[in-house]
């Protein structure tokens, strides 16, 4: 299967194409991940257990993780007392990252999941994991 895209609202606005990372790992309770520092923000939806997991998943992830990771000739302007770290070890720079969701719901970020083998008006992303053949 094709890399799987989410569908969404977010403040009014349709957000279409958005990578999933993480799909169907848990249950359809995605949260959506914004990393914002220039003229237009990534959007990426992140299934995760809660916060700190969907951030944990993304410091892993190998096409994204660049986006909050701390370079290593970089470190000396992050303070010992004040590093954020990731499940690695990585040192994290969280400043320009933001996650969308509500606590405590079954879906914190509502939205639709298509891709190749999915049916063309998508599939909702708690109903991802529970399709026939999987």
């Amino acid at each position: 299967m094709s890399a799987i895209k989410a569908r969404g609202s977010f403040a009014g606005q349709e957000l279409n194409d958005i990578p999933v990372l993480n799909p169907g790992a848990w249950f359809g309770k995605a949260w959506l991940l914004e990393v914002g520092g220039s003229f237009w923000p990534l959007f990426l939806v992140v299934e995760a257990d809660g916060v700190t997991d969907a951030i944990d998943e993304l410091a892993d992830h190998d096409q994204y993780a660049f986006h909050i990771l701390v370079p290593d000739e970089d470190l000396g302007d992050y303070p010992e007392d004040e590093r954020h770290y990731g499940p690695s070890g990585q040192v994290l720079d969280l400043d320009h990252l933001m996650v969308h969701g509500q606590e405590g719901t079954e879906c914190p970020f509502p939205c639709l999941y298509h891709g190749d083998g999915l049916p063309p008006e998508g599939v909702r992303s708690t109903d991802f994991g529970n399709r026939d053949g999987e």
